[in-house]
């Protein structure tokens, strides 16, 4: 979660987002303080069903959540108990959906682990907080064959199991692991599916590598969400060709290719040596943003740099978990 989430950088090809979660595995490397443009691979197409482009990722971002395999104290996974639906779920053919908001909590459980083994409890507040920062983003697609992925800021789409049950509802459930050189970070994902709503069990954990000064982390939270359904046309490419330069005021010039269907773009930043997740910034039409804020100018030349998370939000606000990263 916020104070969980541990930077993943490295050689660029992910929210995001876990401001409690990892689109983009590819890094590329650029001499901090340079004036001249660097480039970073970017994530493109859109993910759509039913036929689903794989996402792939620039491998620095740690959007979200640093999710690692649930361990300890809540062991197995555990599913919700269905609740009943007031009409039959349609899950057949292509459809995709979000968790919208708001997050009606009945579990929330955390703690940071140090070097010694003593643990200190996260507050509630702040594990609520990024849960619905990174959950949020999640894009959930299902084929015409009734296979589910999972499309989150940061990582690769998972293949999710997809049940259904008596009632109407469906069972979906994932595991996600990610290593990096800031640690590992996995999510254990159970929820309960129905028409209106989907009720939640969300384990995560993180370890850092020796690399990154930061402490274990793991939570478990339960909770009920209000379903968005999304036609794919609502989906924005993700945007392309991320570059960045100087400008005159010792800040960052950022600027990118458009992402068909876009709108608008959500602008993260992830100042390395200060930050264990990316965070919001702004949100602007164009496809241009100049970071003059005293935190860009200060950091510029800092040891691990500043990397900026870039993402297409659609016409009816859906954000395209893909993007681009752009590392300074």
């Amino acid at each position: 979660m916020g104070i969980l989430q541990a930077c993943k950088r490295r050689s660029l090809l992910l929210f995001l987002v876990l401001p409690l979660m990892a689109l983009l595995l590819a890094q590329m490397v650029v001499g901090c303080g340079s004036a001249s443009q660097a480039q970073t691979s970017a994530t493109s197409g859109t993910p759509t069903a039913p036929s689903q482009q794989t996402t792939q990722t620039p491998g620095t971002q740690a959007t979200g959540t640093p999710t690692a395999v649930p361990t300890g104290k809540t062991g197995a996974q555990t599913t919700p108990t269905p609740q009943p639906t007031s009409s039959a779920l349609a899950l057949y053919g292509p459809t995709n959906f979000l968790l919208d908001t708001p997050f009606a909590f009945s579990t929330v459980n955390g703690v940071t682990t140090d070097d010694n083994g003593a643990t200190t409890s996260l507050n509630p507040t702040t594990v609520k907080t990024q849960t619905i920062q990174e959950l949020h983003h999640l894009l959930f697609v299902v084929d015409s064959s009734d296979n589910i992925k999972v499309y989150s800021q940061g990582a690769s789409p998972i293949s999710a199991q997809l049940a259904f049950n008596s009632d109407g509802s469906a069972n979906i459930s994932y595991i996600q692991t990610e290593n990096s050189e800031a640690g590992t970070i996995s999510i254990l994902f159970g929820a309960v599916l129905s028409t209106k709503q989907i009720d939640v069990h969300y384990e995560q954990q993180y370890t850092p590598s020796m690399l990154i000064n930061a402490q274990a982390s793991d939570i478990e939270v339960s909770f009920t969400a209000p379903v968005k359904w999304v036609a794919p046309h609502d989906i924005p490419a993700a945007p392309s060709n991320g570059t960045y330069k100087m400008t005159g005021q010792g800040g960052i010039a950022l600027s990118w290719s458009a992402g068909q269907n876009a709108v608008a773009y959500d602008i993260y930043r992830q100042i390395s040596d200060q930050d264990q997740q990316f965070q919001l910034l702004t949100t602007v039409k164009g496809t241009s943003y100049n970071d003059n804020s005293s935190a860009a100018i200060t950091n510029i030349h800092a040891t691990k740099g500043i990397v900026y998370a870039i993402f297409a939000v659609g016409p009816t606000g859906v954000e395209n978990p893909g993007g681009i990263i752009i590392s300074v």
